[in-house]
Formats: C-alpha cells, structure tokens, sequence
C-alpha cells in the first residue's frame, strides 16, 4: 500500500515542481524586463511594460520544460525510462538547446561589456566588431559606436556600408570619425535616422550644414518624415556652434517651423530678441510662454 501510494503520489509533487517551475520563470522573466525598461534611458523605453505578461508567459514555458526534462533524465538515470524514449531524447535536446543559448547570452553579454567600455584598447573593440555574435548584434555596434575610444577604421567601414541609418547617424556624431567619412554621410539620402548625428558633430564643414539646412518638404516621403527630420536634424543644427550665423539666421525664419526646431531657436543663446519672439508665436501656448520667460529673462 505504501508504495502504491508513493506511486500516486509522485505525479502530483511533480506536478507541484512543474508549477513552481514555471512560476519562476514566469518572473525572472518578467523581473528581467522591469529591470531593461527601468534603466533604459531610451525616452519610449516604457512601451516595454506591454511586453510583460508576452515574455512571462514564454519564461513560464521554458520552466516547465526544463522542470520536464530535468525529471526525464532523473528517470533515465534512475533505470525508469530507457534513454533512447522520446521523453528522454527530447529532454537531451532540450537541454542542448538550452547550453547553446546559455552559451550564446554569455557571449553577447561579454561582448556588450567590452564594446561599452573606454578604457578598451583599439585591438579589443576591433576583435569585438569583426566577431560572430549569434544573439542582439546589433546591440553591440550600437554600444560600439558609442564608445569614445572606438577607432577611426570601424567608424568608417559603418559608414561604408550604410545599411543601417542609425548606426551611421551615431558615427557621424562620433569625434573619432574622419572628415571624408562624414562628407560621405552628408552626400547620402536625407533622413532623421541617418543625418541627426551629424548635424551634431562639431566638426560639420560649412558645405555639410548647407546640405543639411537646404532640406525641405520636397526631398521627403511624408509629412511625418519631414517634421522628424526639423525635430532632430535641423533643430540639431541651430544648437551645434559650428553651423555658420547666416544659416542659423535662414532656420530661425522658417515658416511654420516644427515644435522642436522652433523651441531650439527660443532656447539658442545665438538667437536675438526678435528671433525669440518670432519662434515663439509660432506654435502653441507652451512654446508663447516660454518664449515670454525666455525674452524676460534677456530683458527683452
């Protein structure tokens, strides 16, 4: 009797285990996204909150997969199961599964950390760049574009190739990144994505920011497009101290400027009373009362 019971028993400890399992999961996941919005310093990091219960739920699974597996191969081990069942082998896949993606997280992982890190030597963030990284490659290249020390040589072959707009935006406004790469990016297609970095960069010639000012509503598919390229490429411009006064003068009377340029031109301290005065009547009630607080502290 006792052992039958032991036998009735098990199925329902290991289906307590298989709960506990995937309840853990379920939060490490969880915990595990709480822990990339909250210190993500992206202003649209908080969409991420959506995603929640998504990877919970597949946390969740991996538990109880795991927990499954662990318990067939504990059989087999224990002469239960022979370890050529389904059970078992597809426990030995899973777990295989498993090493390979642990293998591959640690990988990335190691790599983001030295992608990240100035004091990495130029050889280091090379060996980086040119290695296969099977898990968020390009969360990688971005912390390499990012990285002050980052030589001269990969911020080039970015821009050579061109296929990602941001990561050339964040080699234009890079201080390593030679003059011809960023005529380079300043002769591509318009774009917000591709043309912010640069427009930021102190080292923009004057024939760089024309380019860049002389964009218009035209060279754009859509109005949206247009109004983000104002947002972060032009309004980028009136801030950078190297575009010339005379284009900082033909932004700051554009007609119907974007909120963001406009509020650039409240905000620049190369900006007179009347071109204060101007961007402020421009849009709504919050750009007027800044413009206001802006003219009054000059004494305008």
């Amino acid at each position: 009797m006792g052992a039958q019971a032991n036998m009735a028993g098990t199925p329902r400890s290991r289906s307590r285990i298989h709960a506990l399992a995937a309840l853990g999961g379920f939060l490490l996941a969880a915990a595990w996204v709480l822990y990339a919005v909250f210190t993500s310093t992206s202003s649209t990091a908080a969409i991420g909150l959506v995603f929640v219960p998504f990877y919970g739920l597949g946390g969740a699974l991996a538990g109880w997969l795991l927990s499954f597996a662990g318990f067939a191969l504990a059989d087999a081990c224990a002469g239960r199961l022979g370890w050529n069942s389904g059970r078992v082998l597809f426990s030995l896949v899973l777990f295989a599964a498993a090493a390979l993606a642990g293998s591959a997280l640690l990988q990335q992982r190691h790599a983001l950390a030295v992608a990240s890190d100035p004091r990495a030597t130029p050889e280091m963030l090379a060996e980086i760049s040119g290695s296969w990284i099977p898990l968020w490659r390009r969360n990688v290249d971005i912390a390499l574009m990012k990285n002050p020390a980052t030589p001269a040589a990969l911020l080039e072959a970015v821009v050579a190739d061109g296929r990602d707009g941001y990561l050339v935006s964040l080699a234009g406004a890079h201080p390593n990144t030679p003059l011809p790469a960023l005529e380079q990016i300043a002769a591509g297609p318009l774009g917000y994505e591709r043309m912010a970095g640069l427009a930021s960069h102190r080292r923009i010639t004057p024939a760089m920011v024309e380019r860049l000012a002389n964009a218009d509503r035209g060279d754009f598919r859509s109005e949206v497009e247009y109004k983000l390229y104002q947002t972060h490429v032009l309004a980028a411009l009136l801030r950078n101290p190297a575009t010339p006064q005379a284009v900082f003068d033909r932004l700051a009377a554009r007609e119907a400027p974007e909120y963001f340029l406009a509020l650039a031109v409240v905000r620049s301290p190369r900006a007179d009373c009347s071109q204060v005065a101007r961007a402020g009547s421009t849009g709504g009630e919050v750009l007027h009362t800044t413009a206001l607080a802006e003219l009054k502290r000059r004494g305008c």
